[in-house]
């Protein structure tokens, strides 16, 4: 969970405009990194439990349906 943090922390600090660009380069290189590591830590958890896959599954497909509902309320109707 840790470098799950790490991770959002380096690229949210890349963010910053401020800083040097040497800075923000470690940082977007760090963030990567630690992103890749973060993302097999993620796969090895929902590995050792798969009921837990349902939550960004059901996530997932319900955004997908309120876009979808959102893009077919904004079209125009056709006349035929």
């Amino acid at each position: 969970m840790a470098i799950i943090i790490f991770s959002l922390i380096c690229l949210f600090a890349y963010r910053i405009r401020r800083l040097p660009e040497v800075i923000r380069t470690i940082l977007l290189i760090l963030g990567l990194f630690s992103g890749w590591f973060a993302l097999f830590e993620i796969i090895s958890y929902l590995e050792a439990n798969p009921y837990l896959a349902a939550i960004p599954i059901t996530l997932g497909l319900g955004y997908w349906f309120w876009r979808k509902k959102k893009k077919q309320q904004a079209k125009p109707p056709t006349v035929s």
